[in-house]
C-alpha cells in the first residue's frame, strides 16, 4: 500500500508470483489491495481449455465483493490470456463486472490496457512476444487486429505453467522482444500478465527506438489514468513519460520566422524513429515532410546517430572556419569519389541559403559580371542574394534586391517549350553581363515540377556559348530523393558548381558547394567563410548518411516509392514530381489552384496523424516527401489518411 491519494483494488489469478512487478509502476500516493481467485495456478497447463476456464466472470465477482470492503476507486484483473481468451469485448464485460461488484467507478483487464496504451500512443502496427502456445498467442493476435492494431511479427517463448514465465528475468523478455522487432512495428507488445519487466524497459526503447508495452505496465498505467494518478516516471519508459504543458509557440517566437499554415497549434515533437515522429503527448504521426526533404533516412536512423556520437567523444563539437577535424575533410573525400572530378573542389557552408550565395559570390567573382538568370517558381533562400535569384519570394518580396539583379526565363513544362527557350536564353546572355546560369534540376517549392529530358543540356550549351557559370541548385533533390546520388546525374550534365544541403548535413544545418578549381580556388584566401560552416557535427552526419545512401544503394528505392505512392493514391488524382520528392494537386471545379481547400485537407491529415508538406506556384500542391526507408505498410497508410482528409467534412 503507497499513501492514500487513490486506491486500487487488483484481482491475481491465484499465484501471486509477481505482485511486486506491478508494485514498481506504480507513482506515490496510491493504494494497491490485492485479493486472490481461482485463476491459472501453477502446474496448470497454459492452453486454451485452461485460459477460458479462467475467464469465468464468477471468481473474480467474489473477489471483488471481498475488496468492495475496502472501497476500490478503480479495479483490475492480472490474468492476460483470461482477459482476450474468449475475443473482443469480453475484456469490457470483465471490467464492468468487477467494477460493479466492488463499487468502483471502473476496471481494466492487460487486454484492454494494452489496446488502450497504444491508441494513446497513436500505433497502429505491433511486433509481440508471447510466453504462450500457438494457440493461445493466436488468439491475443485476434483481439488486437480486431481494435484495429496490425500485428506484423511475432515470437513465442511458450512455457508449461506461471512458474516458468513468472521465473524469468526481464532481461529474458528483452532479448525476445529484440527478436520480435521488425522494421515495420512501431511498437513491441510484451504479452502475458506474469511477466518481470520493469526496470528495463526504457533501456530497450532507447535500442530500438520504439516503444516497448508489457502487459504489466500497461495494466498499472492504465489503472493510473483512471485514477487520474498520472505523475511522469520517465525511467519506467515512454508510457510513463512526461506530458508537459506547453507554453504557447507564439509567446516567445517571432512572427517573422516560418511557421505552419494549416494550424496556429502545430504538435510539439518530443522523439521521432524511421517515418514516424511523436509529440509531446506521445502521439504518432507519419512524416510525409521530412523537415522540407531533410531527413533523407528518417528519424534517428542509427548510422546518423553512432555518428554524432562518436564525433561527440572526440570532444571536437566546434573549430570555426579556421582549423578542421578530420571528419571534415573525409567528407569531402568522400564527396569528391562520387562526384564527377570536375566538381572536386569543396566551399563548405552552413545552410543552403547560405552556399547559395557562395555560388553567387564565385560566381561573380569568376566573371567580374553581377547579374543572372533564373527560372520561374524558382526558389533559392531567403537571404538578399538568394532571394534576388529566386522567382518565388512569397512574403519576402518586399524586403529582396530591385528585380534587375536577375533575368526570370519561363519554365519549361514540355519539349516545345525548350524551343522557344533558346532565342530568349540568347538573348539575356547576349549582353556579356550575366555572372551564371542557376536552376533546379527540379522545382521542389514550385510544385514538384520536372522539366523536359533536354532542358539541362540546352542550359549546359548555352552556358559554353556566351562563357557563363552553370549553378545547379540541389540543395532539395541532393542525397539520392530523385532515384540517383544528385539529379544533375540523370541528364549527363555537369554544371560549373552544385548547392547542397538539406540532406547533405544530415538533420543538422550544414551544406556544401562542390565546383571546379578554377572557380573555388581563383578567390583570396577567407574572402567568404562562416563560424559555422559543415561544422564537425554536421560533417559526421552527413558522411554518415552519404555512406548509408551508397552502402544501402537507398536512391534506387526512389523509384519504387514513386511507383507505390502514384499506385495507392491514383483514386486521387495523378501525383506530379518523381522519385521521393511527390505532389497531389487540388485544383477547384474550374480547374483552377485551390490553395484554401489544400490547406483544409493538411490540416485535417495532420489531425488524423500525416505531415505533408506545403508547395505549389499557388499553394496548391499536397507535397509528398518520405524517407527513401519508407515501408509500402506506411505509405499505404498514409494514403488512407489523405484519403479520408480528402473526403466532404461531415
Amino acid at each position: 500500500m503507497r499513501g492514500a491519494a487513490g486506491r486500487i483494488g487488483f484481482l491475481f489469478p491465484g499465484d501471486g508470483l509477481n505482485d511486486d512487478e506491478y508494485w514498481s509502476y506504480l507513482p506515490d500516493g496510491v493504494a494497491w489491495l490485492t485479493a486472490r481467485y481461482p485463476g491459472t495456478l501453477p502446474g496448470q497447463p497454459l492452453n486454451h481449455a485452461t485460459f477460458t476456464a479462467s475467464a469465468d466472470v464468477g471468481p473474480m465477482v467474489a473477489a471483488a465483493l471481498v475488496l468492495a470492503e475496502a472501497h476500490p476507486d478503480v479495479i483490475v484483473t492480472g490474468d492476460h490470456a483470461g482477459s482476450f481468451i474468449l475475443g473482443v469485448g469480453h475484456d469490457v464485460v470483465q471490467s464492468r463486472t468487477i467494477a460493479e461488484a466492488s463499487g468502483a467507478r471502473a476496471g481494466s483487464t492487460p487486454s484492454t490496457a494494452i489496446v488502450a496504451a497504444l491508441q494513446f500512443l497513436g500505433i497502429k502496427r505491433v511486433a509481440i512476444t508471447s510466453p504462450y502456445d500457438a494457440e493461445v498467442t493466436a488468439a491475443g493476435r485476434t483481439f488486437l487486429q480486431g481494435h484495429g492494431i496490425a500485428v506484423v511479427a511475432q515470437v513465442r517463448r511458450s512455457f508449461q505453467d506461471e512458474t516458468g514465465i513468472a521465473g524469468q528475468e526481464a532481461d529474458f523478455w528483452a532479448e525476445a522482444a529484440r527478436a520480435a522487432n521488425h522494421p515495420d512495428a512501431q511498437a513491441i507488445v510484451l504479452m502475458g500478465g506474469g511477466l518481470r519487466t520493469a526496470g528495463m524497459v526504457a533501456r530497450l526503447e532507447a535500442a530500438l527506438g520504439k516503444p516497448v508495452i508489457a502487459a504489466t505496465a500497461a495494466l498499472a498505467w492504465h489503472a493510473c489514468q483512471l485514477l487520474g494518478a498520472t505523475h511522469p516516471r520517465p525511467h519506467l519508459g515512454r508510457l510513463f513519460g512526461p506530458t508537459p504543458v506547453q507554453a504557447p509557440l507564439t509567446r516567445h517566437l517571432s512572427s517573422g520566422t516560418k511557421a505552419l499554415s494549416v494550424t496556429s497549434d502545430p504538435p510539439v515533437f518530443g522523439w521521432g524513429r524511421g517515418t514516424w515522429l511523436y509529440d509531446t503527448a506521445g502521439r504518432g504521426y507519419l512524416d510525409f515532410a521530412c523537415g522540407s526533404g531533410t531527413s533523407v533516412l528518417g528519424h534517428g536512423h542509427p548510422a546518423i546517430l553512432h555518428a554524432l556520437a562518436d564525433q561527440a567523444a572526440t570532444g571536437v563539437l566546434h573549430l570555426g572556419p579556421h582549423f578542421h577535424a578530420p571528419v571534415q575533410i573525409a567528407l569531402m573525400e568522400r564527396l569528391a569519389s562520387v562526384l564527377p572530378p570536375a566538381l572536386s573542389m569543396f566551399h563548405p557552408a552552413t545552410n543552403g541559403t547560405e552556399a547559395t550565395e557562395v555560388a553567387l559570390k564565385a560566381a561573380i567573382h569568376a566573371t567580374g559580371r553581377q547579374r543572372f538568370v533564373g527560372f520561374a517558381g524558382s526558389y533559392h533562400g531567403r537571404t538578399l542574394g538568394a532571394l534576388a535569384v529566386s522567382a518565388t519570394k512569397g512574403q519576402n518580396a518586399g524586403l529582396a534586391l530591385p528585380p534587375e539583379a536577375t533575368h526570370h526565363m519561363p519554365w519549361p513544362e514540355n519539349d516545345g517549350d525548350l524551343a522557344a527557350l533558346v532565342p530568349l536564353l540568347d538573348a539575356a546572355l547576349t549582353p556579356g553581363d550575366i555572372a551564371a546560369i542557376i536552376v533546379e534540376p527540379m522545382q521542389a517549392t514550385a510544385g514538384m515540377r520536372v522539366p523536359p529530358a533536354g532542358f539541362l543540356p540546352l542550359l549546359r550549351k548555352a552556358a559554353d556559348r556566351h562563357g557563363v557559370v552553370l549553378i545547379m541548385d540541389e540543395v532539395f533533390t541532393g542525397y539520392g530523393r530523385t532515384g540517383m546520388l544528385f539529379a544533375f546525374q540523370h541528364s549527363g550534365v555537369v554544371p560549373d558548381l552544385l548547392i547542397l544541403a538539406k540532406a547533405a548535413g544530415g538533420g543538422l544545418p550544414g551544406a556544401m558547394v562542390a565546383g571546379t578549381a578554377a572557380l573555388l580556388q581563383g578567390w583570396p584566401a577567407g574572402m567568404q567563410s562562416s563560424t559555422f560552416q559543415m561544422h564537425p557535427l554536421a560533417a559526421a552526419a552527413s558522411l554518415a548518411t552519404l555512406s548509408t545512401l551508397i552502402t544501402e544503394d537507398l536512391p534506387a528505392r526512389a523509384p519504387w516509392i514513386e511507383t507505390c505512392l502514384r499506385a495507392a493514391s491514383a483514386p486521387l488524382g495523378p501525383l506530379v514530381g518523381t522519385g521521393a520528392m511527390l505532389g497531389l494537386t487540388v485544383l477547384d471545379a474550374q480547374g483552377d489552384p485551390d490553395q484554401p481547400r489544400t490547406k483544409q485537407v493538411r490540416a485535417r491529415a495532420l489531425a488524423m496523424g500525416l505531415i505533408t508538406w506545403e508547395c505549389g506556384t499557388a499553394g496548391h500542391v499536397i507535397g509528398l516527401v518520405p524517407p527513401l526507408t519508407v515501408t509500402e505498410a506506411e505509405i499505404a497508410e498514409a494514403v488512407v489518411i489523405l484519403t479520408e482528409a480528402f473526403r466532404p467534412a461531415r
